[in-house]
């Protein structure tokens, strides 16, 4: 059985991507080119009207497949108002609520077999450098601008157990760092009884064992407690690096994003996470020209991202999601202000970079081996996300975790030895 695979939108659909493709190998299957495939599975995404109208154009694009079976996935089968119009009687779909099941539908649906589970449901591309380990999925928070909490579901967390068994098994694959995803990681809570605090404790308890460090994915502010927060004192377990959106600085347009924090506790949580560690890396997403944003609104987005000194900031511009609340709200911003907003604030995000490295000079830093380049030339990221380009005379390996000094900061990289 031959199968396509083709992936729109966010990392997180990324990974699980290819956990489908591992899972539909270990079943016998073969991922193909498209031109060889039986049948096509898509893996969608509907966060933007401009992201519905790509399936709909690759759709198009492939022409004809009466003859082949198409299977779609995910967040676009998931909302209420698809395209009904590309529903054709050789398409399967598989929403968010089934994606955990999607290898085994995709399997037996071409076998027209009743069953055919998973042996294995912990997945690690080992192409990667690092092991990517989901431990939750929905979202309730319901931000005006936002349709994926409507189409990826209420909240969902994996058992801790399971998490346990992964963390060994990227052990047994040589992983020497895990990152933990979610929809909205902190929103971890299993059962009502185990919080995103107690079990990221727990797994820091079980990877310090086998020497692999956590690092966070995105972590939205309202979770960053003082508990969570102490967690960041040890930076060999824990990696001095938190992505925190924030969306806005102004608290007018933090209040009609219903994002449910001001920029006081938005710096109240950067100011403590520095406290805690002085080598803290805080990265974040923000958007500009969100209905209703008046110069004094970006400029206090534009002063919280310079107080929060970001490493790394995500810049989007505003843009309407159909049935979204934000997409009937008057004021809306012209796209020649949006493009401006976003040209300086990206200004904003170089300098800060710059300012971030510069100061990291002369530091011990742990870096994962990413990628082998020739004479015995290195590249890795630290633990605070740097960069790095590492000499050795010794050989490393991909996926290794190696102690280096940080010597200077040129061409937008850190210079190791």
């Amino acid at each position: 059985m031959n199968i396509h695979l083709h992936t729109f939108g966010c990392r997180l659909n990324q990974y699980e991507s290819e956990k489908i493709s591992y899972e539909l190998k270990n079943m016998g299957a073969n991922i193909t080119e498209l031109d060889n495939a039986e049948a096509i599975a898509i893996n969608t995404c509907t966060v933007t009207n401009d992201s519905d109208k790509k399936l709909i154009a690759y759709l198009e694009k492939l022409g004809d497949l009466s003859q082949k079976k198409v299977f779609l996935i995910g967040c676009y089968v998931s909302k209420k108002d698809k395209d009904s119009s590309i529903i054709k009687d050789n398409i399967i779909l598989i929403p968010n609520e089934k994606k955990e099941e999607a290898s085994e539908i995709i399997f037996n649906t071409m076998h027209n077999n009743s069953e055919n589970k998973i042996n294995n449901p912990i997945f690690f591309p080992q192409e990667q450098s690092r092991a990517y380990l989901k431990i939750q999925d929905g979202c309730e928070v319901f931000c005006t601008y936002c349709i994926v909490s409507r189409v990826r579901g209420s909240h969902r967390s994996v058992e801790p157990q399971k998490i346990f068994d992964a963390v060994k098994m990227a052990n047994d694959y040589g992983y020497k760092e895990i990152v933990l995803t979610g929809l909205n990681l902190g929103s971890y809570n299993y059962n009502n009884e185990i919080s995103f605090y107690n079990i990221l404790t727990q797994i820091l308890e079980h990877s310090s064992k086998y020497g692999i460090r956590i690092r966070l994915s995105s972590v939205e502010p309202l979770y960053f407690d003082d508990n969570l927060i102490s967690l960041f004192k040890n930076d060999d377990v824990l990696c001095p690096h938190a992505h925190i959106p924030l969306q806005s600085g102004s608290n007018k347009i933090l209040k009609l994003m219903n994002r449910r924090y001001t920029r006081e506790d938005y710096l109240s949580v950067t100011e403590k996470l520095y406290k805690t560690n002085s080598n803290m890396a805080i990265s974040s997403d923000v958007m500009v020209g969100f209905p209703h944003e008046e110069n004094t609104d970006f400029n206090d987005t534009y002063d919280l991202c310079e107080k929060s000194k970001f490493i790394k900031i995500h810049i989007f511009r505003y843009s309407n999601r159909e049935n979204t609340p934000s997409s009937k709200m008057d004021s809306q911003v012209g796209y020649r202000t949006k493009l401006k907003r976003a040209k300086i604030l990206n200004t904003l995000n170089g300098k800060l970079k710059d300012l971030y490295y510069k100061n990291a000079e002369g530091r011990d830093l742990k870096i994962v081996i990413e990628k082998t380049l020739s004479d015995n030339n290195y590249i890795g990221t630290s633990g605070e996300y740097l960069k790095c380009k590492l000499h050795s005379e010794s050989s490393l390996n991909k996926k290794e975790l190696t102690s280096v000094k940080a010597l200077k900061y040129e061409g937008g990289i850190m210079l190791c030895n």
